[in-house]
């Protein structure tokens, strides 16, 4: 017997997309582009758009080298190591003048780059009294802030980044997972950039094996003008509340959203938990962290009615009966060798938006090879999170399984952008995955 619909709180109802249109937003296959959470989007109102992305240079008509299975998470996966990124490699950002239509060579730029020393890096990672950075007030319409991981920073730092730093860092020093996160700002659009970036780290209490990881994926600004963000400790096993009170030069922590049973290091795996985490004001003046949980690998949301010192219990956001596409009939066409990289294929990297009208949009990456949805799909919520819809397709044509780390605002006209990594096959031949060219794409649409 089917569950009453109107006591659901996920496929509580269904949604229709309207005046879609997709769009490349940077396309070239000698460079590897991807993870635009990572970067981060900008919408400033009047026509101009940036979206930010991680970016290195690849050879992909070359000869696959003996051993080569695939490439993930911006590094050649070989038999045995992995190549971290290097020097050619860093953060771009993409800017648009004309509500997203075109994304002109010209208004490409590095937000940050690892062609630098790394003594060149360490400092400028090296803390800095609050009185001597630059002054930024991130209320302005043209101040925008950029997070990133610090693990994509060159060896040995992306590597070790605190036996690279030192004593003299006044952090805790320790394992190779024990990454930090970034966060840089700018005065002007993304023009230009503050000459040192902040390091946001995990607290005291977490121990010298934890570290901070946080990225583009929202966050608040308080009426008071103090910013708050979300992100992980031990990787996953903690997602925490951080506030800072000096528009953005230095972030601490303020309380646990999510925790695991097994938050201690060495205790359960690092990868348990809860990621991509990002903060969103709703009309009602709550507090909504979106995220992914690992497993089951479904993103998932809690509430906050006291700007963050508490957090509801988890969420989620669907289930197998909000499932899109048919569950029968042909299988897509996939690369050669395409790799389902385990539970990651299920749903991946949730991105959140507050529309101007109230609904709360979520979407995410599906990974796995299904048909006719593989590729970037939503759901959204009309009454501030109590239900959900059934999934919607936004785009379901990849040929093989890494895209996603989507990011999406809302343009004047009321239709939402979202942009994202991506890969569609070019050639009348099936291609090898380890080939396909990874790029940054876009789709405009309307919600019914």
């Amino acid at each position: 017997m089917s569950q009453d619909a109107s006591k659901r709180t996920v496929g509580a109802g269904h949604v229709e997309l309207r005046d879609v249109e997709h769009i490349r937003v940077h396309y070239d296959e000698n460079l590897y582009l991807c993870a635009t959470n990572r970067g981060g989007i900008w919408n400033f109102g009047d026509g101009e758009l940036a979206v930010a992305y991680l970016a290195y240079p690849m050879d992909y008509k070359a000869e696959l080298p003996a051993g080569l299975t695939r490439h993930v998470g911006g590094a050649r996966a070989f038999r045995g190591r992995h190549e971290r990124w290097g020097e050619q490699s860093g953060v771009m950002l993409s800017r648009s003048l004309d509500g997203g239509q075109t994304w002109p060579e010209s208004e490409r730029q590095w937000i940050w780059h690892n062609n630098r020393s790394v003594d060149e890096i360490i400092n400028w990672l090296r803390p800095m009294p609050a009185v001597k950075r630059e002054q930024i007030d991130m209320g302005d319409p043209n101040a925008i802030i950029h997070f990133c991981h610090g693990e994509y920073l060159k060896h040995p730092i992306g590597d070790y980044p605190f036996e690279a730093l030192g004593e003299a860092f006044n952090f805790h020093l320790g394992r190779r997972d024990h990454h930090v996160s970034l966060a840089l700002r700018s005065a002007d659009r993304g023009r230009t950039w503050e000459s040192h970036a902040s390091v946001i780290d995990s607290p005291q209490w977490a121990g010298k094996e934890a570290g901070m990881l946080t990225v583009n994926m929202g966050h608040v600004r308080f009426d008071n003008g103090v910013l708050g963000i979300a992100g992980g400790i031990y990787r996953r096993n903690i997602i925490s509340f951080y506030a800072s009170y000096d528009n953005g030069v230095t972030w601490e922590y303020i309380s646990d959203i999510a925790r695991t049973k097994h938050c201690e290091p060495g205790k359960g795996s690092r990868l348990l938990g809860w990621t991509y985490a990002g903060l969103h004001r709703l009309p009602d003046g709550r507090l909504m962290c979106s995220m992914h949980q690992s497993p089951p690998e479904m993103p998932c949301v809690t509430f906050s009615c006291d700007d963050g010192m508490t957090w509801s219990e988890i969420q989620y956001v669907g289930s197998p009966g909000t499932f899109c596409g048919p569950v029968t009939g042909p299988l897509p066409e996939r690369a050669l060798l395409d790799d389902t990289h385990g539970d990651s294929v299920r749903q991946r990297s949730p991105v959140a938006i507050v529309t101007s009208q109230g609904r709360i949009v979520v979407i995410y990456a599906r990974r796995r090879p299904v048909r006719g949805a593989r590729g970037i799909i939503g759901v959204v919520s009309d009454d501030l999170g109590a239900t959900w819809s059934d999934e919607f397709v936004i785009r379901g044509d990849a040929y093989c399984w890494d895209l996603g780390y989507p990011v999406i605002t809302e343009m004047p006209d009321g239709r939402l952008f979202a942009a994202y990594w991506f890969n569609t096959k070019e050639s009348d031949q099936p291609i090898s995955e380890a080939q396909v060219v990874r790029y940054i794409a876009g789709t405009f649409f309307r919600l019914d």
